[in-house]
């Protein structure tokens, strides 16, 4: 962090994404905002940006200078892409061995042999 000539602080790219990350992790904003000391606000906006352009879009310290270049726009859009299809691997991997893991205690569990009647107390 560093701050200008009239006192305001300006924040580091990476002082940025850890304070979204722990937002997504599950942390409170407010509670994230408080501890951090800054705004609400600021930080909704740093997490409006990440969840729509990615993290490249935090910019370092202070305001940007010039426009990002379309050749960046779509590396990050592919980035984003490869991350997402990542994803995708992970959670099939996963349904397949839970899908596996059914199929087993299925087999495992005893058979019913009632023929469906009703079951009777005992006196």
């Amino acid at each position: 962090m560093k701050k200008t000539r009239d006192g305001k602080r300006r924040f580091n790219r990476e002082f940025k994404i850890a304070a979204v990350r722990r937002v997504s992790e599950g942390e409170t904003a407010g509670a994230v905002a408080r501890d951090l000391r800054i705004r609400l606000q600021l930080l909704w906006k740093w997490r409006k940006r990440v969840a729509e352009k990615g993290e490249d879009q935090l910019h370092e310290i202070g305001r940007p200078k010039g426009r990002h270049s379309r050749v960046s726009v779509e590396l990050n859009q592919k980035r984003r892409i490869a991350e997402l299809e990542s994803l995708i691997g992970r959670q099939q991997m996963e349904i397949r061995f839970l899908d596996k893991a059914l199929r087993r205690v299925e087999e495992q569990r005893p058979q019913k042999n009632d023929g469906g009647a009703t079951a009777s107390s005992k006196k």
